[in-house]
């Protein structure tokens, strides 16, 4: 109710969850918020944050304290993840329009869109695809609204029309992803409770992987080619 009221009110409050994702692991599906992000992203006037590192929640904590109308509420993993490389990476700046390309291909065929830890996931993808002369481009979409927000030219240079196949990954449910991956793409997600495990078992039991992505990516190609 408090988060809700914020937006309704257009106050500038800064929310800050954690344990984001099945990624708690052994605090077992009552404390694996499968559903709620998708939740959080469906209120109006709340910006909402899925960092995929440090690098990243420093630029979203940046961009939520010059949100002089609205909240923010930061939603950040209990896992440790290691710093994404930002001398062979876009600069972490790109958090402020919402969505950017991380790292690139030329001419890539198959666009990769990860949020929070998942974006390690698409990064491990593309060197897979690669390694198959699929070219690759992962884009890291950690705040969906302010990606809205932005000028349509922009838009469309991160997820161009034309290029149909794409894939999405994000450790809860998938039904809100059809937005950005369209009728031709697929999402590796989790539309059922989570269990209690090692998170590293979980996200290997549950599907979440490096190389469900590639396959999904691989999939999708075959249907648009």
């Amino acid at each position: 109710p408090a988060i809700r009221l914020a937006a309704l009110m257009e106050l500038p409050l800064i929310f800050v969850f954690t344990h984001d994702s099945i990624g708690v692991g052994e605090d077992g599906p009552t404390h694996q918020p499968i559903e709620q992000i998708t939740s959080l992203r469906l209120i109006p006037n709340l910006a909402v944050f899925r960092p995929a590192d440090a690098t990243e929640t420093v630029e979203a904590w940046r961009v939520a304290l010059g949100r002089r109308h609205a909240p923010t509420a930061l939603v950040l993993t209990r896992q440790v993840l290691p710093v994404i490389d930002r001398t062979c990476h876009a600069p972490a700046q790109g958090v402020s329009r919402g969505a950017y390309i991380l790292r690139d291909a030329e001419h890539p065929e198959v666009i990769l869109i990860g949020t929070g830890s998942e974006v390690h996931l698409a990064l491990a993808a593309q060197e897979m695809l690669a390694a198959q002369k699929v070219k690759a481009r992962v884009v890291s979409m950690p705040c969906w609204e302010l990606f809205e927000e932005q000028p349509d030219e922009y838009r469309e240079a991160v997820l161009p029309s034309s290029l149909r196949a794409r894939v999405a990954v994000e450790a809860g449910v998938t039904l809100a992803w059809g937005r950005y991956v369209g009728l031709d793409g697929a999402v590796v997600g989790l539309d059922r409770f989570g269990a209690s495990a090692p998170y590293q078992v979980l996200y290997q039991e549950l599907g979440i992987t490096a190389e469900a992505v590639a396959g999904a990516a691989r999939r999708v190609l075959s249907r648009v080619k």
